[in-house]
């Protein structure tokens, strides 16, 4: 019995051991990087509050501010809409009365969000916006029954538009407006109205002889000056690209579209992407902002979003991809509710496309002697436009509980400089932390200069993870002697509906003479006319005809049942020109759809449902033909 008992011990330990050996075995410590270098960061597309980032998505006109209750809470937003009078604000030569523009701002404000408005001169339907003093002088006005001017009890009047008291006046406002109102963290952005229908810079149909009653250039060139002069800060939207005359003054503003997803892309030659083009503009939305408003009557379409691709109006997603649009008005999508759960999925979803979505996607905290930190990041742009304000990044301390310790102060970034796309931009920062010895975590915000303005978050797992409104980079610890990284636990990636990953067929990557049978992404090879020249990440098709290229090498089947669309992302030596494309499946030719490319690059959405009988699951190889000009293809994939 005693051997025994001295037994049991031993007996016990071997039990404890196995059993310690078999969790080890099925217990994996996280991959942690060592102190001091880079640490990968996990994207979350459908992170909670991405939905709220300020100064981008729809916009609802905003309420009068004398109203009590603000009936545009039922979608997410960050931004307001609102037209007010030149009536209501100009009392007399360089004489301001600011009260109800203040009012709208304030009372925007309150709700966190920042505004974006227009002043105008002649909107139909409303009274009068000239100012009094003006009449009183003795302008020529004009009463006229187009664009509903005549369908309620009030009437507006067309002024005469080339008067030099009213431009000089019109131009003293500008200056004035600037000078007051230039950087208001109230505003996100103006447009440049005043002048035409609604202050949108056209007198149609009121444009042509003998009733023509455009501002002449030289007076559209001066307004336009005005508003470049009086706004350093705060980004002015501008209407229609051909209203200035030269290069530099072209080049000052962004422009809105007020017909968007119906006039946007290449249908006619006033569409508001050819507008651009034509004016050598299609790269302006990488400084300076796109805007506009989502056509009113496809906004009356119950339907609209119960499908993507939308099949009324022109592609939704390839009209933002294209334009680089940040924001739009549409006001119905606020006042009344959507039809079914897939249309609002879908309007979210549209919502969020527009403008940038900022991602951080690697931290780096190098050590350092005891009383210092310096951490450097790395930002990409996920979205469809640059944020364009270098608002503050500030950056902060938590304990090891969360408890909020410090602030570490703010850095000045180029946030402005950040594009859309997978490039890595970056950014450093350096402080003094002074803390006592132990662990904590590094965070950091954008910081919305308006106070209570909404926040901007990351699209990052850690994006509010320890502190509401702050994305945690990594965490710290201090010794006695230095500050070393440490690494912190991914939170889960937000659950949401997730597109599969494109599929390329080709980026063109490899060099290759297209007529001799070459390998593409796939699998497959290409047979075609003409001649091609390749520079390692492009193809320029010239003098084709026809240009066949097969998904496998021995045309076997291949499923793309998991794709919608097929993706060309093309241009063109000469806008307007185009191709046509077929789709084969095992059992033959399945519909045609034709490309439309302009000289920028452009992003081609072809839905496949389009091929009419094609069947996705038995895709075999698709021939081009109808060439009318070259082409570069960047890539084509499907998505």
């Amino acid at each position: 019995m005693s051997n025994a008992r001295l037994a049991r011990p031993g007996w016990i330990l071997a039990v404890v051991v196995l059993l310690g050996s078999m969790l080890l075995m099925n217990f994996k410590l996280p991959t942690a990087a060592a102190s001091g270098e880079w640490q990968a960061q996990t994207y979350d597309p459908n992170k909670p509050g991405l939905e709220l980032n300020p100064l981008k998505g729809f916009l609802p006109f905003s309420k009068q501010p004398s109203d009590t209750v603000d009936p545009n809470g039922g979608f997410p937003h960050s931004m307001e809409w609102f037209y007010v009078s030149l009536r209501d604000l100009m009392t007399g030569w360089n004489t301001y009365n600011w009260a109800p523009l203040d009012a709208y701002l304030n009372d925007i404000a309150s709700r966190g969000n920042q505004a974006a408005f227009r002043v105008y001169v002649d909107y139909p339907g409303r009274s009068t916006g000239i100012p009094q003093f003006l009449l009183d002088g003795g302008l020529l006005t004009r009463d006229y029954d187009q664009n509903g001017n005549h369908d309620t009890a009030t009437h507006s009047l067309a002024p005469d538009w080339n008067d030099a008291n009213l431009n000089l006046a019109l131009r003293q406002f500008v200056s004035a407006l600037g000078a007051r109102y230039d950087g208001d963290p109230r505003i996100g952005f103006v447009t440049a109205g005043l002048y035409g229908f609604w202050g949108e810079w056209h007198t149609w149909p009121y444009n042509t002889d003998p009733t023509n009653w455009e501002m002449n250039q030289t007076n559209r060139d001066a307004l336009l000056t005005a508003f470049k002069d009086a706004f350093r800060t705060t980004h002015v939207l501008a209407r229609y690209p051909y209203s200035a005359s030269t290069a530099s003054l072209k080049n000052a503003f962004g422009y809105h579209d007020d017909s968007f997803s119906y006039e946007t892309l290449f249908q006619h030659d006033w569409d508001f992407w050819n507008l651009v083009t034509q004016n050598g503009l299609q790269n302006i939305w990488q400084t300076h902002p796109i805007g506009g408003e989502f056509y009113p009557p496809l906004q009356q379409d119950p339907t609209f979003w119960q499908h993507w691709p939308n099949q009324n109006g022109q592609s939704f997603q390839t009209s933002v991809e294209t334009t680089h649009a940040s924001w739009l008005m549409y006001d119905r999508v606020f006042k009344s509710p959507l039809p079914d759960e897939t249309a609002s999925r879908n309007a979210l979803r549209a919502h969020k496309m527009l403008g940038y979505t900022l991602y951080n996607s690697a931290v780096q905290l190098p050590d350092s002697p005891k009383s210092s930190l310096q951490v450097n990041v790395k930002l990409q742009n996920k979205g469809a436009a640059p944020f364009y304000y270098n608002w503050p990044v500030e950056f902060g301390v938590l304990n090891a509980s969360n408890v909020w310790v410090k602030s570490l102060g703010t850095a000045a970034w180029n946030l402005k400089s950040i594009q859309p796309g997978g490039t890595d931009y970056s950014f450093s920062y350096s402080a003094n932390h002074n803390l006592a010895p132990g662990d904590y975590k590094l965070v950091m915000r954008v910081v919305n200069p308006l106070a209570g303005g909404k926040t901007l978050r990351f699209a990052n797992t850690r994006q509010d993870a320890n502190k509401d409104g702050w994305l945690t980079l990594t965490g710290f610890r201090v010794s006695a002697s230095a500050t070393t990284s440490t690494v912190l636990p991914d939170p889960p990636v937000t659950p949401g509906a997730q597109a599969p990953t494109p599929l390329v067929f080709d980026n063109f990557n490899d060099a290759y003479q297209y007529n001799t049978l070459r390998k593409n992404d796939m699998g497959g090879g290409y047979w075609g006319d003409g001649s091609s020249s390749v520079d390692g990440t492009s193809v320029t098709l010239n003098g084709v005809s026809w240009w066949d290229a097969t998904f496998s090498a021995a045309e076997t089947n291949v499923d793309l049942s998991a794709y919608t669309y097929l993706v060309y992302v093309v241009k063109s030596s000469a806008g307007g020109s185009s191709f046509n494309v077929t789709m084969w499946d095992a059992g033959g030719a399945k519909g045609t759809k034709t490309v439309t490319a302009t000289t920028a690059y452009q992003t081609i959405r072809i839905p496949l449902a389009d091929f009419s009988g094609f069947d996705k699951t038995t895709a075999r190889k698709f021939k081009h033909s109808a060439f009318t000009g070259s082409f570069t293809i960047d890539e084509i994939r499907f998505e």
